[in-house]
């Protein structure tokens, strides 16, 4: 949800630099005399498209560790391991979160920042996928094939112009987004005190309405948030954009990814309801 919250700080911080990029001349004197201005360069959509698929391969990686650490303690009864996903997954759950908070007031250019949001989500989705595959077998991969048809289909709505972003749907959209991460952070803190709201059903639980609304509605967010994103992408590289911000782009699809295949799993979960 990182990057559509900030959809419209980075499109003015992009309309700045553009501009002070059309004025840069006058700061090197009358022609004949000045010296070469530097050269800025600007941000194309393969330059997302490589930054992407850098961060997703990323988590990729960084779940498959935590995913075998836990398999392997499932099987085995081998505490350690457990212990050091829990820990593993401890830390990424910290410097996702606040690499999430941070990119709500800042748009993510630095690919440090971007590769730790990256690499600590994926030692939690590995953890957490591990359990729900030891208890939903084929889960995991429904989810995940479920992500991708889900990203392909959202870019096709928008490539052949059958969804289009507009000022009133990223306002809805932005506001629901800082809803659902608000809803989402009262239920965390909720947890650590060991108060359940009931806003989400266990895994294999019996939902009931209410979760079943919550789930499908975050989850149609998840999906439909990705029309922000690539028009935010194709915009900046339409007008200009500093290269840095190609890193903007890919980590707000890595976000989004991520995002909606938790949600997945979630609502994947539901069905298995005992």
């Amino acid at each position: 949800m990182a990057i559509q919250s900030r959809n419209s700080s980075l499109r003015n911080m992009v309309k700045t630099q553009y501009g002070e990029q059309q004025h840069m001349g006058a700061a090197y004197g009358p022609y004949g005399q000045m010296t070469q201005a530097p050269q800025v360069q600007t941000m194309t959509i393969d330059n997302v498209i490589v930054r992407t698929v850098a961060l997703v391969g990323a988590t990729f990686v960084a779940a498959l560790v935590t995913f075998g650490l836990v398999a392997e303690g499932i099987q085995t009864g081998d505490s350690a391991s457990l212990g050091t996903a829990s820990m593993l997954s401890i830390v990424g759950t910290v410097i996702s979160l606040g690499v999430i908070i941070f990119s709500m007031f800042k748009p993510v250019t630095n690919p440090f920042v971007a590769f730790a949001y990256a690499i600590g989500q994926g030692f939690v989705l590995g953890g957490v996928s591990a359990v729900f595959e030891a208890r939903f077998e084929g889960i995991v991969v429904n989810a995940l094939v479920a992500t991708i048809l889900v990203f392909f289909g959202m870019l096709a709505l928008y490539k052949f112009r059958i969804l289009k972003n507009s000022p009133v749907f990223t306002k809805v959209m932005v506001g629901a987004g800082f809803g659902i991460f608000g809803l989402l952070m009262v239920n965390l803190v909720a947890g650590l005190f060991g108060v359940n709201l009931g806003l989400f059903a266990p895994a294999g639980g019996d939902p009931n309405a209410l979760q079943w609304i919550i789930a499908i509605g975050i989850t149609l967010w998840a999906a439909f948030s990705f029309i922000l994103d690539f028009d935010m992408i194709e915009w900046s590289a339409n007008n200009g954009a500093p290269k840095k911000y190609a890193w903007a782009g890919a980590f707000g699809l890595t976000a989004g990814l991520i995002f909606l295949y938790w949600n997945l799993l979630r609502l994947l979960s539901y069905f298995q309801g005992e």
